[in-house]
């Protein structure tokens, strides 16, 4: 009887590992634009300006999101730590099965951590700007070079430049 308990025990925690593993996902959220109230359009326009050159303002930058991957670390210092908290609940064979959810969970929700922790965002850029017109146009950029949302900016022969 006593064995029939511990194989439940370990197909229960198979079974919760399962469930938990389909819940972590280490894709990145999607960026949302925030909305803006519309205002009057200031133009800071300087008489040494050549004909064409339009101002700005950066509304929303964007870099390409990469993932450096995961070390196994994140899972194995939450495995240890989820099977550590899960120890301290129940007794018998309840704190065997809360033991090995924790540490399944924990390994699962540190993988998904570290996995977060890692992604980077790198080049090209897509900066969006919005011109004292009204207009709106999106440009891809190598770096930033500081450049921030809220910052005026410049536009001249297809270049954007910081003011």
């Amino acid at each position: 009887m006593k064995r029939i308990v511990s194989m439940a025990t370990a197909v229960a925690g198979v079974v919760v590992a399962s469930l938990l593993v389909g819940c972590a996902s280490s894709q990145p959220r999607p960026y949302h634009a925030p909305r803006y109230a519309s205002q009057p359009a200031q133009v800071y326009q300087a008489q040494t300006d050549p004909p064409g050159t339009r101002y700005g303002t950066v509304i929303g930058i964007e870099g390409e999101r990469t993932s450096r991957g995961t070390s196994g670390a994140g899972a194995v210092a939450g495995g240890v730590i989820g099977g550590v908290i899960g120890n301290q609940f129940g007794g018998g064979t309840g704190r065997a099965l809360a033991t090995i959810a924790g540490a399944v969970g924990g390994a699962v929700a540190g993988n998904a951590i570290e996995a977060n922790a890692n992604q980077g965002s790198t080049g090209p850029y897509v900066v969006t700007v919005r011109f004292d017109d009204g207009a709106q146009e999106v440009f891809s950029v190598p770096a930033l070079g500081g450049l921030q949302r809220g910052e005026r900016v410049r536009f001249y022969r297809g270049q954007i430049t910081r003011m």
